[in-house]
């Protein structure tokens, strides 16, 4: 059987010598870390039918011994948002719970499970059966996380003029990782390089150069802690800023040496250094030097800040909050959250404040408030 349903394939204009090579590697190759890596290699370099027909040859030839970590749990959530979409009615909180207890990572093995279970897209399915903001929540969060921060930041560049604060909001939380996952994810998407891309959008302004510094910076500064305290403060002394020293220590520091180097500051000047940002720079240059500040003062903090700053004002800026979770809510999550946002106030009071119904629901269950 397995063999025949090979050969029909081979046959099949789509795949030729793909198929055959894939099978042969499979036989001859004994390690399953060697045949996942090629496999995911195989996947990411092909269209999206011949992904699609991939995983349908794995799930009828029953090739879970192909996958080292745990393949069957994936089929198994899979199955369980089959089951919770079938029907006249959509078990949306089957779905908030599901997508609640895994990963980025695992979301998108249950993705690609899904697909080969059904030969159809987990996300198509739910857009048919979710609407409104749960749907712009739970549909992205099985995408993967560097497609979405790669499509977020295409968002920012794309119409007449950038969207400086979705820029910030996706370029600041970049760690160097992160960074390189998110160039490679945006090349397979648009075609062209990341930095380029933002390059050609921004302007010459404060924050466009402080943007340009964080994509380029290598991060590897040895300068001593107690230096970069007393730069920061000689930039901000006197009647002019010097920006270029703050914009060189927030893009080139790293981040155990910036949080050193700040609480040195606090030390010596009774200030901290992002009440010195505030006061020096003002407009979207604040809101950019601010995010910088965050991000490499404590990460944790940055991620809280996003949240609170879609709960600022006089509506909840829901896309805001929706992004946020889709690319951190597995990161920094329950006592963790709690604690990084204490600065802000309380994030399951302002949460249950701003939102209502099955949307709040997925929040506070996304990040396990």
């Amino acid at each position: 059987m397995k063999q025949t349903m090979l050969v029909q394939l081979y046959d099949f204009n789509l795949f030729s010598n793909f198929i055959f090579n894939f099978m042969s590697l499979y036989r001859v190759i004994n390690s399953q870390m060697q045949r996942y890596l090629i496999l995911l290699q195989l996947l990411l370099t092909s269209k999206y039918e011949i992904q699609k027909q991939i995983l349908q040859i794995i799930n009828i030839c029953q090739l879970d011994m192909f996958f080292p970590f745990g393949m069957s749990n994936f089929k198994e959530q899979a199955e369980k948002l089959k089951k919770a979409m079938k029907g006249l009615g959509t078990d949306e909180e089957a779905i908030i719970a599901i997508s609640s207890a895994h990963t980025a990572e695992e979301r998108q093995q249950i993705s690609d499970a899904f697909l080969g279970l059904y030969g159809d897209s987990l996300e198509k399915i739910m857009k048919k059966e979710l609407t409104g903001k749960l749907e712009q929540l739970l549909v992205p969060l099985f995408k993967g996380r560097f497609t979405m921060w790669a499509q977020y930041i295409n968002e920012a560049l794309k119409g007449a003029g950038t969207d400086e604060d979705l820029l910030f909001e996706m370029i600041f939380l970049l760690n160097d990782q992160d960074q390189q996952r998110v160039e490679t994810e945006y090349k397979k998407l648009y075609g062209k390089e990341l930095k380029k891309a933002i390059e050609n959008d921004i302007s010459g302004g404060k924050w466009a150069k402080l943007i340009r510094a964080w994509l380029n910076a290598k991060n590897d500064s040895n300068t001593s802690p107690e230096f970069i305290a007393d730069s920061l403060w000689n930039a901000a002394k006197g009647a002019g800023t010097d920006e270029q020293v703050f914009m060189q220590i927030l893009a080139n520091c790293k981040p155990e040496v910036y949080h050193q180097a700040c609480e040195i500051f606090q030390n010596k000047h009774k200030k901290d250094v992002g009440s010195i940002i505030k006061r020096e720079f003002s407009g979207k240059s604040e809101d950019a030097f601010m995010a910088a500040h965050y991000s490499l003062l404590n990460q944790r903090i940055a991620i809280a800040r996003q949240i609170k700053l879609a709960y600022k004002g006089a509506g909840t800026d829901e896309d805001q909050l929706i992004r946020a979770t889709v690319l951190f809510s597995d990161r920094v999550r329950g006592n963790e959250l709690k604690e990084a946002y204490k600065q802000f106030g309380d994030v399951l009071k302002d949460t249950k404040r701003d939102l209502t119904g099955k949307f709040e629901k997925a929040v506070v269950s996304l990040w396990q408030m």
